[in-house]
């Protein structure tokens, strides 16, 4: 009986060891790939359409790198490369249904029963997700987003990206150490760290959640199944392009069966309401020009600039113009932001945990209750139901 401490702590450092090799290792074999790692970064430098109207032949694209066209037929006298109508508009119902799926493969699996690991108790675990997403799907623009919004292949021999992911994954990957530690009262906080494979995407968060009935074992309470409600939330780091946080509300009630030889099998059910938060930091819409280069700016329109000229409105003074005079500085039109995207869905869980003496092991399946465009049809969201398989290893104290 002495010694179970020590050993405890050998087993559970030797564990943390184990998952934090995997870990490191599976991110070591992406990094050592570049041409597969960032297949799946997301591009929504991409997701634009064009503006309504423009002559045939032309696009938004061609404009800024030609802005001087837009000062001869076949486009209207008077027009001006710098008036909005010539640039290109942000498309957010694409960029909607790229959040909404790429925010439920982020969404926090449950993986664990409902009871908690106890006062004092604490499990280290690692942990992989699979959620399937729409690769090939349209939306109502005819965009496929998952194309379009993603990073794609490498040229083996120019090392350039693609133009578009002509073979995106059907599966988000997502692979973390999660550490769960049990508080008095019947509450428990977890803690996640992890990353998204084919990307450069880094996710993180924190769960907590109270067992409102738990460990029930004799008399009629026996029949009663553990009970625990709880919220989660993850979030990502690793762009600068955009900003995505999932947060679950969930409920979970589950039933251990003791086996022989101190095993005990918990199967269990729950109910999850995911809201993703998506947010679009500035984006250029015309990447492949440089407005820098065609501007060549000399300052802010204000005072104390000696280039300045009133009425000071602050902006960009060019050197270049063009051939009527006017600055060359229209290619600033193209830097854009997609609508903010505030998505709701519903999915429900099964799952099973089986746990023998320290070694505790998971697997999981969710999917979506209803249809993602029952509650987002205002964003334009039209993709098909998605679900989750979730692996898990790991060791409880």
């Amino acid at each position: 009986m002495p010694r179970q401490p020590k050993v405890a702590s050998v087993v559970l450092a030797a564990a943390a060891r184990i998952a934090l090799s995997m870990l490191l290792a599976a991110v070591a074999a992406t990094a050592a790939s570049p041409a597969r790692a960032a297949s799946m970064d997301i591009t929504p430098d991409r997701l634009y359409l064009e503006p309504p109207g423009l002559p045939a032949g032309t696009s938004c694209q061609s404009i800024a790198a030609n802005p001087e066209q837009v000062l001869h037929p076949p486009f209207p006298a008077g027009a001006s490369p710098s008036q909005p109508q010539y640039a290109c508009l942000p498309n957010n119902i694409a960029w909607a249904n790229l959040m909404s799926e790429l925010g439920m493969a982020l969404a926090p699996a449950m993986l664990r029963p409902a009871r908690t690991t106890g006062y004092g108790g604490f499990e280290l675990s690692f942990e992989a997700t699979y959620t399937h997403i729409n690769a090939d799907a349209v939306d109502s623009t005819g965009t496929q987003y998952w194309h379009q919004g993603t990073q794609g292949t490498v040229d083996p021999n120019t090392h350039a990206f693609s133009t578009q992911n002509r073979s995106p994954d059907s599966f988000i990957q997502v692979y973390a150490l999660k550490a769960r530690k049990g508080l008095p009262f019947g509450f428990e906080i977890a803690g996640v760290l992890g990353y998204v494979a084919n990307t450069s995407l880094w996710v993180g968060g924190g769960d907590v959640r109270w067992a409102v009935f738990e460990g029930f074992r004799s008399d009629a309470w026996k029949y009663v199944p553990d009970l625990s409600i709880g919220g989660a939330v993850r979030t990502v780091s690793g762009s600068s392009t955009f900003y995505l946080t999932t947060v679950a509300l969930d409920a979970e009630l589950s039933k251990p069966i003791p086996l022989a030889d101190s095993a005990v099998l918990t199967p269990y059910v729950g109910a999850q309401r995911v809201i993703i938060f998506a947010d679009s930091a500035s984006v250029d819409l015309t990447p492949n020009v440089d407005p820098a280069a065609q501007c060549g700016p000399l300052g802010s329109n204000v005072p104390g600039n000696p280039n300045a000229q009133p009425p000071y409105d602050g902006s960009t003074i060019c050197q270049n113009k063009l051939s009527n005079g006017s600055a060359n500085n229209s290619d600033y039109n193209n830097d854009r932001t997609f609508n903010q995207a505030r998505i709701h869905r519903w999915r429900g869980i099964v799952g099973v945990d089986y746990r023998y003496e320290l070694i505790d092991l998971g697997a999981e399946f969710a999917a979506d209750l209803t249809d993602p465009s029952d509650e987002n049809a205002n964003l334009g969201i039209s993709g098909d139901r998605q679900w989750t398989i979730s692996l898990k290893t790991g060791v409880s104290f």
